[in-house]
């Protein structure tokens, strides 16, 4: 007990124990002890251990499911509506163009140089010069990336015209794989032969690069008109076309172009030549006289191509290899591939300008369906050999009478470039109208009634894994480019304005493009304008 509880037990026991007596006067009030210090509290003492958790008891059973009441009976099932009567089932559309490709291309002019004449050129394997001839001048130009620049000129010598003609013209060029010189081909252009079909045989000259010095000839057939050389660098070919009567090309009496192999082996200063005859089997029109047009040789060197654009048909000649020492022309096989017809549509009617054929103002209404045989001019062999495109031109065999399967041919020309196989002459593809209808959409000349805007020289190449087509459109001064790295769906990608004064202008082409080479790995062509006697150098642009 603590100290402050005892003392007041005390006063307590004595207040009580007075109480039997005499009520003594109070006495003064003790003082109050003092507190004591309160004692420690005790430690907690630790607590029990809790007892253990006892076994949880049994589960019991669940009581028993009662029975499912039972389902209402089902209602009954109306009865179906009548079937109404199907509508009818509409035409079929058209089927559209194929979905466009990714591939994108864009050609801009760059540059314009003149040149006397400008019909035909050839561009040095490394892509630096370019070589133009017409009329009777050859023109040297250095290409640069958005500049053509005369590097020499050459005018016809009087001693390198054909034997007895007192008028030669340069047609054919070609550069040699080395670039050390280029081939020239010359025709006999003086009236007094030519006005009496009498054309005198021809000559390829060989001239030094860049100097134009000649440096060799070699006499070859008549009318010498497009030259190539294998890309082996030992032979070259020439179209040999001998035009006599175009408009009387049924004549038995014409006689027939050859073709030309002219051996390179021991020289430009030594060439010697054989002329390849071309036999009539599988020429489809006058195939008693063929006219070699344009020439071409496979990358490979192992074919030549000669398209016989009057005879509407092409001719692969089988180089043998090696060659033989001499040349001989009993060495060449040769077998021809029906370039076969078309059937277009597009405007047939009128001369340029005029109403029925206006460029400013086309009327759309006025196309109509034609037949025509493809007649190629242009050809050029894929880089891989496989196949070959044509560049489809003429109305001839319309201008002499020849029909197709009864059926009278169009004088509208076929307006197209077709791709064949090159191993078997199959066709594969063509591109359609389309050439037409660009050029309607960007109001450009065209000659309606005959061979419209009139394909004239194509050229071949690889961008971006891309095979692409590049073609002269003559009569409406213009190129056009193709995809044509699926042959069965040639695509159109672009068309290339070269005179912008031809737009809508209802006049003839001033220009009129012929030659025309892809530069491989710059992304440039070069084209000849010879009506305009100037050099275009066009510039090609991607995404």
């Amino acid at each position: 007990m603590s100290s402050y509880r005892f003392v007041f037990s005390a006063m307590l026991a004595m207040v009580f124990a007075g109480c039997g007596g005499s009520d003594g006067a109070d006495g003064a009030p003790g003082a109050m002890g003092e507190m004591g210090t309160p004692g420690a509290m005790g430690e907690m003492g630790t607590p029990g251990a809790m007892g253990e958790m006892g076994t949880p008891g049994a589960m019991g059973e669940p009581g028993e499911m009662g029975e499912p009441g039972e389902g209402g009976e089902p209602g009954a099932m109306g009865e179906p509506g009548a079937m109404g009567t199907p509508g009818a089932i509409g035409e079929m559309g058209e089927m559209g163009e194929p979905g466009a490709t990714a591939f994108e291309i864009r050609g801009v002019v760059v540059h314009e140089v003149a040149a006397v004449g400008a019909e035909m050129l050839d561009v040095s394997a490394d892509g630096e010069y370019a070589l133009v001839a017409g009329e009777d001048v050859a023109t040297l130009l250095e290409v640069g990336r958005s500049r053509l620049t005369v590097v020499g000129t050459l005018t016809l010598p009087e001693a390198n015209r054909p034997a007895g003609s007192t008028v030669g013209e340069f047609t054919g060029v070609a550069i040699h794989p080395s670039g050390d010189y280029a081939l020239i081909a010359v025709k006999d252009s003086d009236p007094a032969n030519t006005d009496t079909f009498d054309e005198l045989p021809g000559k390829v000259l060989a001239v030094s690069l860049p100097t134009l010095a000649v440096l060799g000839e070699v006499t070859v057939g008549r009318g010498p008109d497009s030259v190539a050389i294998a890309a082996n660098g030992q032979f070259a070919v020439v179209a040999n076309e001998d035009e006599e009567d175009e408009t009387d090309l049924t004549n038995l009496a014409n006689r027939p172009g050859t073709v030309s192999v002219i051996d390179l082996r021991a020289g430009a200063a030594a060439m010697t030549q054989v002329e390849v005859v071309i036999p009539a089997a599988n020429i489809p029109y006058f195939s008693h006289d063929p006219q070699p047009e344009t020439v071409r040789v496979s990358p490979d060197s192992s074919f030549i191509l000669a398209t016989l654009q009057e005879n509407n048909a092409i001719a692969k000649i089988t180089v043998p290899s090696p060659l033989p020492t001499p040349l001989t022309a009993g060495a060449f096989e040769v077998v021809n591939f029906n370039a076969g017809v078309r059937e277009g549509f597009g405007l047939t009617v009128g001369s340029v300008g005029s109403p029925t054929c206006d460029a400013s103002n086309y009327d759309l209404s006025l196309r109509n369906e034609f037949l025509s045989a493809r007649e190629p001019d242009g050809v050029a062999i894929t880089p891989d050999g496989r196949y070959f495109v044509t560049a489809d031109e003429d109305n001839i065999t319309s201008l002499n009478g020849q029909e197709h399967e009864g059926v009278p041919l169009s004088r509208n020309g076929a307006r197209t470039i077709s791709v064949y196989d090159a191993e078997t002459g199959a066709f594969l593809g063509d591109s359609r109208d389309t050439i037409e209808e660009a050029v309607i959409d960007l109001q450009l000349p065209q000659r309606c009634s005959s061979k419209g805007p009139e394909p004239e020289v194509v050229d071949v190449g690889e961008i971006r894994g891309r095979t692409l087509a590049f073609v002269s459109i003559e009569r409406s001064d213009a190129i056009s480019i193709h995809d044509i790295t699926d042959p069965a769906h040639i695509r159109l990608l672009e068309v290339v304005v070269l005179n912008d004064a031809a737009v809508a202008s209802s006049s003839a082409a001033e220009y009129e493009p012929e030659g025309i080479v892809f530069i491989p790995g710059r992304n440039l062509v070069v084209v000849s304008n010879p009506d305009a006697g100037m050099v275009s150098l066009v510039e090609l642009r991607l995404p």
